[in-house]
């Protein structure tokens, strides 16, 4: 039900129908029942620096392991050509050797004979007719050479060329291991600020469990009718498992897994299908893969009841009404985009008062529970 993508501009155009405001959000979330109108989510401002710099360096290091990785492909392709035309060549080779050496045995057989030149003129019908015999016998014997030179010269080239591309592999191979490890390393310094924000938002979950007050701004009657999380007087209890997400595996890794997963939670509503562009926002934002998807349902029923085009998440529009997406995939990419960059990477008390203010108790808990399904 909510506001914006990445861009100041954005922000300013879409807002999120239960946030007081979508003012900067730069400190911490207090120990208050209230949320702060500047708050973004409980994740300090240091946890969260962290959080920024570990998925920038992810999100280049895994650039640079896809560009080697696709130039060291290219490459294999490049040394397979040429593995292959050494193979064809090879076996053009000795054929043209017999050839030429059949045809330089019954040259010298002939000019052995008692008078070859003899033989050859009587053989002939008229002097022209002798003359080109010599000459297509010379002529065979030239061409023959001059095939298997050619032969010769080009096997030569292409073993020079084998050589300059298996120094090329060895270098890329080393190019790419570097940045294997260069993104293994960054994984690890995003995992444990992933896993340093849990722990804080565990602490905020602690520290907000016996608040049954509601937040300031609208609620879901006057927003988005379809939400489900419309129960009053609650407290937020519920404990998302934070450690069904791994962020030290590797981006292909993680999308396969979370694509299986997202999908099996999707199937039979209207974004059954969608369980890999979820999964290949998550990575791209480092945004929790469960998020999006359980608050889809929550605010849906996983894309059933939309306010508007292509938007399962209550999303609203300034000046009132429901934004719209001109796809799934542009709405998905656009939420998890905007979950990462005004609530955090997971679901948090916080983050719960801004998106759903009057009942962000039951809204915390029931998405909570579909993210735990998933």
């Amino acid at each position: 039900m909510r506001d914006t993508h990445r861009s100041i501009v954005r922000v300013i155009a879409r807002r999120p129908a239960r946030a007081l405001t979508c003012a900067a959000l730069a400190v911490a979330f207090a120990a208050t029942p209230v949320l702060s109108p500047v708050s973004a989510y409980a994740v300090s401002a240091e946890t969260q620096a962290e959080l920024d710099a570990a998925t920038s360096q992810v999100e280049d290091s895994a650039a640079a392991y896809d560009e080697a990785a696709s130039k060291l492909e290219d490459l294999q392709k490049q040394i397979d050509e040429n593995t292959a035309e050494i193979a064809r060549l090879e076996q053009e080779i000795p054929e043209q050797q017999a050839a030429a050496s059949a045809a330089m045995r019954d040259m010298y057989k002939y000019r052995q004979g008692s008078n070859p030149l003899v033989d050859i003129m009587v053989g002939s019908e008229s002097m022209s007719d002798f003359i080109t015999t010599c000459a297509y016998m010379d002529q065979i014997q030239s061409s023959n050479t001059e095939a298997i030179e050619s032969l010769n010269e080009m096997q030569a080239e292409l073993e020079k060329r084998k050589t300059e591309l298996d120094a090329q592999k060895q270098q890329l191979e080393q190019e790419k291991q570097a940045a294997a490890d260069a993104l293994a390393e960054a994984q690890a310094l995003r995992s444990a600020a992933q896993a340093q924000a849990e722990a804080e938002a565990a602490a905020e979950l602690a520290a907000a469990a016996n608040d049954t007050s509601a937040g300031e701004g609208s609620g879901v009657s006057g927003d988005n009718p379809y939400s489900s999380a419309d129960q009053g007087g609650q407290t937020a209890s519920t404990v998302v498992n934070s450690g069904a997400v791994n962020w030290n595996m590797s981006r292909d890794d993680f999308v396969n897994e979370w694509t299986g997963r997202i999908d099996a939670y999707l199937a039979g509503s209207p974004l059954a299908g969608y369980g890999r562009t979820f999964a290949e926002a998550a990575w791209t934002y480092g945004v929790d893969p469960r998020w999006s998807p359980a608050i889809a349902c929550i605010e849906s029923t996983k894309g059933l009841y939309c306010a508007n085009t292509n938007n399962a998440w209550g999303w609203t529009a300034v000046g009132g009404g429901f934004v719209s997406f001109g796809s799934w995939e542009e709405g998905i990419y656009e939420h998890v985009s905007y979950l990462r960059d005004m609530y955090g990477t997971t679901l948090t008390p916080a983050a719960a008062q801004r998106y759903c203010p009057p009942t962000w108790q039951d809204w915390y808990n029931k998405v909570g529970n579909e993210m735990n399904s998933i």
